[in-house]
Formats: structure tokens, C-alpha cells, sequence
């Protein structure tokens, strides 16, 4: 089974060579429109708040839209997790490669290319002048790593969140796709394929319910709640929260949940009352 993400910089020749990957190893390419209408399907919510942003602002916000909220940021996990586990994909940015970084088997990718190169492709690709090419390669740039950083505490440009890091200054979309096929067939230590997919099962199973109730009991309520999820649908909550009747309300919220069987409540109730 093949898991594999690109991450991309604007101008790099990323999503052609995802998709150039995907068809040479037969695989199901998962771009923006992919986990954009999975999310839509799953979340009334969420449908109904992006239906707003692409009304007002256009595509452009999903991400914006998924941040805005760490319940929102639980369910993307969530929703990386379940299209992983359905194996034998090409997952493409959405911070996938941070998402699915310490889970064994899963190849990470990151395409670059020079600044100047970057400026002529997309001065070509879109039509425009040099001026404004610069300024959407650098608007970009900044963008992708402030959400990175903001989202999930990384830098984007962490070497060690990759497998294969690979320039297109000299190389064609093909022959780049050529390399990371090449690379991806001389991996060792491949996991076992259906202990890799209960495991993702599970991690986005805790992932679902930990948006709930981030929904439910918002944020600053349920911000430093954690779930984990074990075989079996046993349920694991942890970390901190300041009332007792919270930490019953997140227990009924996990145990309410479909497939789970059993919960272990950890949660340390804090209860910073101050009398006088």
C-alpha cells in the first residue's frame, strides 16, 4: 500500500508532478477539490460556512475557513486520516505531510524550485507581468508558511519532514515524477498494510470526536482536551479542564459517538474558583 503526500512550492511544477505520479503507480490523486468536497459531505457546519466563504471570497479561503476554528483544524485532521487509511494515494498539500509525518510508510515529498524560476513559470502559466509574478510567488510563499506555523506549529521548510526533497530547475514534470517513482520502489520497512489502515482508522476516529467536542463545549472550554482512539473503538480522553460538569459533558460526547465501545476518561480537572 502507498501513501504519499506532496508538499509544493507555487510555481514548482508540484501538482503536475502529483498527478503525473499518481497515474504512473496508479493511485488516487487527492487534490484541492477532493478533501474540500469530502469535508463539504460530512459537516453541515462546515458546508454551510464554506458555502459562505466561496460566495464572498472564493476558493482561495479554505483554508482560512478550516483554521479559523480548532474544531475545524481536529476535523481536517480527521479527514486526512480517513483518506489515507483508504491507501493508495497522492495526497497533495494541506499541511498532509505534517498530518501523516510520524506514521510509518508514508512518503513525503517536497517540490521546490528557485525564486526566478518560479517568477517566469508563473508569468507564462497566467499571463502576467514580472511585477505581479513576483508578487504572487512572494504572497504565496508567505502565506503557506504563516498557516503552517500557525496551524500546526512547523516550519514548512523543515528539511525532516521529508523523505525526498526534489528542485525542478532542471527537471520536467515527467522526469521529476520519474525520480519520486523511482525513489518510492527502493523504500525499506513498508508496514503492514491493514495494521496501517486501523491504525488511521483510529487516529481519525479520535480526531472526529475531538472536534465535536470542541464544537460543543467551544475551545476555550475544551482547547487543551485530547483524544486518542485504540482498537476495539476504545476511547482515551486526556489533558486539562477547568469544571467537573465539563468533564462529564466530554465523556457523554465521546461515549455517545458511533463506534466507540468504551471510554477512558484521564481528563485533570483544574478548578482555578477563587473564593473569598
Amino acid at each position: 500500500m502507498n501513501i504519499i503526500t506532496v508538499s509544493r512550492l507555487v510555481g514548482s511544477y508540484g501538482d503536475d508532478i502529483a498527478s503525473k505520479v499518481a497515474e504512473k503507480m496508479g493511485l488516487e490523486f487527492v487534490g484541492r477539490t477532493g478533501l474540500h468536497e469530502l469535508a463539504m459531505s460530512c459537516d453541515l457546519e462546515y458546508r454551510e460556512a464554506c458555502t459562505l466563504y466561496e460566495t464572498e471570497h472564493g476558493p482561495g479561503f479554505f483554508e482560512r475557513l478550516f483554521f479559523d476554528r480548532p474544531s475545524h483544524k481536529s476535523l481536517f485532521e480527521a479527514l486526512t486520516y480517513e483518506q489515507a487509511g483508504r491507501g493508495n494515494v497522492v495526497m497533495v498539500g494541506r499541511g498532509a505531510q505534517i498530518v501523516l509525518h510520524d506514521l510509518p510508510g508514508v512518503f513525503c515529498v517536497g517540490v521546490i524550485a528557485s525564486r526566478v524560476n518560479r517568477v517566469q513559470r508563473i508569468m507564462q502559466k497566467l499571463g502576467i507581468p514580472l511585477e505581479e509574478a513576483e508578487y504572487y510567488v512572494d504572497k504565496y510563499d508567505a502565506e503557506r508558511i504563516t498557516l503552517i506555523k500557525t496551524v500546526f506549529d512547523k516550519d514548512p521548510t523543515d528539511l525532516m519532514l521529508y523523505n525526498l526533497l526534489i528542485n525542478t530547475d532542471h527537471y520536467t514534470a515527467e522526469n521529476a515524477a520519474d525520480v519520486i517513482v523511482h525513489a518510492i520502489g527502493k523504500m525499506d520497512k513498508r508496514p503492514d498494510g491493514d495494521q496501517l489502515v486501523e491504525t488511521l482508522k483510529n487516529m481519525a476516529l479520535a480526531k472526529r470526536i475531538e472536534a465535536l467536542v470542541r464544537r460543543k463545549l467551544t475551545s476555550a472550554v475544551a482547547g487543551n482536551v485530547e483524544i486518542s482512539a485504540e482498537p476495539g473503538g476504545v476511547i482515551r480522553i486526556s489533558g486539562r479542564i477547568r469544571e467537573k460538569a465539563d468533564r462529564a459533558r466530554v465523556e457523554k460526547i465521546a461515549a455517545e459517538y458511533s463506534g466507540v465501545t468504551q471510554v477512558v476518561n484521564e481528563l485533570k480537572v483544574t478548578d482555578l474558583t477563587f473564593r473569598v
